[in-house]
């Protein structure tokens, strides 16, 4: 008995571990086809019009601030996973920033594609070379953390348009686990 326990300890006896072994002679672990990551170029959408932006809760802007999306432009590409949108932030004394952005959920990285100005000849201005930044932020301050989490993504992949449109209008879509059990009793 030993001797057979000795002989068979090698790889001469050694069973297949699952179907595909047993059927195919191979063991393969399967190395998965890791690509490197390329964004996908966009074009940049025309500055929204004034009636387009729909307001968005942020609670880490100070109170004097606050946040619009326009929903219309919203892009969720397939084949970069980034979601990109304009962003305006305007004060209370009427003073506005617009950003074309893009968010990698994935990554909890932002970018900065152009900026909009509303009452200039050329509204659009495109960034030379957009980089992409971590949205880990300085401070308790980062909208745009919050955005990204309450907003654009669930966890590391970014919600549906319909999702993102609902988040907007402040009807968040929960996840239950449970959903698809069945109690009988």
């Amino acid at each position: 008995m030993l001797l057979s326990l000795l002989l068979c300890g090698g790889a001469l006896c050694a069973a297949p571990t699952d179907r595909y072994e047993e059927l195919t002679g191979e063991q393969d672990d399967f190395d998965a086809d890791v690509r490197e990551w390329q964004e996908f170029r966009t074009e940049i959408p025309p500055l929204p019009e004034e009636d387009s932006w729909m307001p968005v809760s942020v609670d880490a802007l100070p109170k004097n601030l606050h946040a619009y999306l326009d929903l219309n432009t919203l892009n969720l590409s397939d084949k970069d996973f980034v979601v990109r949108y304009w962003l305006l932030i305007r004060s209370d004394r009427g003073g506005h920033t617009a950003t074309w952005e893009g968010v990698r959920c994935g990554t909890g990285e932002y970018v900065v594609y152009a900026y909009g100005y509303m009452n200039r000849k050329s509204p659009v201005r495109p960034v030379k070379q957009p980089k992409w930044r971590a949205l880990s932020g300085r401070g308790g301050s980062n909208y745009r953390q919050e955005l990204a989490t309450d907003v654009f993504c669930a966890g590391t992949e970014p919600r549906k348009k319909f999702q993102v449109e609902q988040a907007v209008k402040g009807l968040y879509e929960s996840h239950n686990p449970f959903n698809n059990w069945m109690n009988d009793d």
